[in-house]
């Protein structure tokens, strides 16, 4: 049986929870100070632009955010498809106009380049229960796979709903139909107390729980041993909220020490934002992440294997299908993925291989969908989006390379720095005065300074270089005649 622990920090504003396995972190979840929209929140928002070009609206949400929603996503649109298909591809603008107020539900968290996504078909979570009032569809989570429980369910749903609809999640399998049922109201009360409130737009009309309790309901408690916090007051408030799970152990961390660092939580951060992974046996992958998607290359490394190379890569592959699963679970990688194991001629492999990330992705509970090996043996899966990903949350684009993850050479620079002197030829200059990085430096005046006697030669000017540790490329300070270049060195030197 696998322990199973949840690590609460706390402490500071910025509060970080961490999922932990048998030992190994495989899902880190971290608060946005600066975000004020989250996934599961409702609104009443004002329709700022309808686009029929995009099918879409956009939607005040206040604090000058606007969120996404497509007609898709749009109530009257979708009753009137209901009654007439004929209406499936008629203009956004039958069904929402500029001005109008909505009551909308954030499915997806925005970014620096996208805006929130929205849909007027709302939605009501608990661990155990998600209630759909415009739907009238009954699910099950494919995880109950006991038939007498899924009859139960079934029955207990097409009790209590009345023209609407329900998702019955995994959790609901440790609860009786008395719990079921009070869950089943409060959830519909909190659905009322939306429809009927009379506040204007922009304004948050509904966060059901705190970015904590989230967590754990995406979770589920039931499937959580260990309940580990920093902060008194936050242990007491979840002994309250699941004093009926018994089989969770709350643990008030009370060492000096950070409960992140006494866990190892913060070293396998670090960790998942490198692109290397090794793995045990000495191979490693490499993980590149793009804002539309994720590439994953296997390689086999240090590993030589003890048999024959059809076994060792296959053995390395399957070695890297398990921490793949993981490093996409605590990466919160989403959006196309493609991995590139180490070629398999034999199709039975491949099988194996997919068999194996199958039964890996059963421990993640976000939505992800196999398409299977392409003809250049590249897997191909796509997993859903709710959040942004490790990357996304503890990281900005670099202000030297602008985002690229690379910079200028060297030798790059040092040409554009010639390229540079070129230009001050037809300005009857004498003398120029140059800091450089010292790398730069180096390159631009050649071994034994040759290079820089050349240019002197050809530009017939004086080139007065120093290496400074703290320029990134290189500063062009002064130039014009000679004895002026001269009197400012020395006055700065």
């Amino acid at each position: 049986m696998k322990l199973r622990q949840l690590i609460i920090n706390a402490i500071t504003e910025e509060e970080r929870l961490a999922l932990i396995e048998d030992g190994r972190v495989v899902e880190i979840y971290i608060k946005e100070k600066q975000n004020t929209i989250f996934a599961g929140d409702i609104y009443r928002g004002r329709v700022r632009n309808v686009l029929p070009g995009l099918q879409a609206a956009f939607v005040d949400l206040g604090n000058g955010v606007n969120g996404y929603l497509h007609r898709n996503d749009i109530r009257s649109y979708i009753e009137a498809v209901q009654t007439n298909p004929k209406k499936k591809d008629a203009s956004i603008s039958s069904f929402i106009r500029e001005g109008e107020e909505v009551i909308v539900q954030v499915i997806k968290e925005g970014n620096e380049h996208k805006a929130p996504k929205l849909s007027m078909n709302l939605e009501f979570k608990s661990s155990s229960l998600i209630y759909k009032p415009f739907e009238t569809i009954i699910c099950l989570s494919k995880k109950i796979t006991n038939q007498k429980e899924r009859t139960r369910l079934e029955q207990f749903a097409k009790d209590v709903l009345n023209h609407e609809g329900m998702i019955i999640r995994t959790e609901a399998t440790h609860l009786a139909n008395e719990e079921l049922k009070k869950t089943f109201d409060r959830l519909k009360s909190l659905y009322r107390h939306v429809i009927s409130s009379k506040t204007k737009a922009p304004k948050l009309l509904l966060r059901q729980d705190s970015f904590i309790e989230q967590v754990i309901q995406e979770i589920s408690p039931q499937m959580i041993d260990e309940i580990i916090y920093d902060v008194s007051k936050i242990g007491t408030k979840l002994k309250n909220i699941f004093a009926k799970n018994h089989t969770i152990r709350f643990i008030h961390h009370m060492e000096k020490e950070d409960i992140f660092s006494f866990y190892n939580i913060n070293e396998e951060i670090a960790k998942a934002l490198k692109k290397i992974v090794w793995l045990n046996n000495g191979s490693f992958i490499v993980i590149e992440q793009t804002e539309a998607m994720t590439v994953i290359d296997v390689n086999t490394g240090k590993y030589l294997g003890k048999y024959t190379y059809r076994d060792t890569v296959l053995k390395t592959n399957k070695e890297a299908a398990k921490e793949i699963v993981r490093q996409i679970r605590l990466r919160n990688l989403s959006g196309i993925i493609l991995i590139d194991f180490i070629d398999m001629a034999n199709k039975h492999d491949q099988q194996e291989i997919v068999a194996a990330f199958k039964e890996e992705l059963k421990k993640d509970r976000i939505y992800t969908k196999m398409i299977g090996f392409t003809d250049l043996n590249i897997l191909q899966l796509t997993r859903k989006k709710v959040r942004k990903s490790l990357l996304e949350l503890l990281t900005a684009p670099c202000h030297v390379c602008n985002g690229t993850g690379r910079v200028q050479s060297p030798e790059a620079i040092a040409f554009t720095l010639e390229r540079t002197l070129w230009e001050l030829q037809n300005r009857d200059v004498e003398a120029v005065w140059v800091e450089a990085n010292p790398q730069v430096a180096a390159l631009f005046e050649g071994e034994h300074r040759s290079h820089l006697q050349k240019l002197e030669q050809t530009f017939k000017m004086k080139i007065f270089i120093f290496a400074k540790e703290q320029v990134k490329h290189f500063n062009i300070r002064h130039y014009g005649n000679i004895q002026e270049v001269k009197q400012r060195i020395a006055y700065h030197q």
